[in-house]
């Protein structure tokens, strides 16, 4: 994913602190501003990260930085699709153990926040081990 970013300085030998402006997931598709969110998104904080800087750009400098799609899809994956197949694993093993529709449901609602907290935890410590990567690909000025 490329993002454009300014240079606020240079850290370590090689690598910079940049602002990024987060951007919504249908801003590469269409710059029309027609949808609700991509609306939203137009007054969304920056973030202060830091990036690979193998260009040598300089505080102050517009950039186009990128970012592995990969981790990112792999956060969208761990976020959406675990909680709703824990709930999908836990209603259907309620139901095969006899229990009532509502304590089913419940049970599946169990699995639901045991998803979402298992994403939590994992995100915290991906955050901590393995932090998305960004990296400098030009400068813009």
């Amino acid at each position: 994913m490329r993002q454009t970013a300014q240079v606020i300085r240079s850290t370590t030998p090689g690598f910079a602190e940049v602002k990024v402006r987060r951007v919504s997931a249908c801003a590469s598709a269409h710059a029309c501003g027609s949808c609700d969110h991509c609306s939203m998104m137009e007054n969304a904080p920056e973030i202060v990260v830091v990036a690979e800087n193998p260009e040598g750009a300089e505080s102050g400098d517009t950039v186009i930085v990128e970012s592995a799609t990969s981790s990112v899809l792999g956060a969208a994956v761990l976020l959406y699709i675990v909680p709703f197949l824990l709930f999908i694993s836990f209603y259907l093993l309620g139901g095969g153990l006899g229990w009532s529709e509502g304590a089913a449901i419940a049970l599946g609602g169990v699995g639901f926040v045991l998803g979402l907290l298992s994403a939590m935890a994992l995100d915290r410590w991906r955050k901590n081990h393995r932090p998305v990567q960004f990296k400098i690909v030009s400068i813009e000025g």
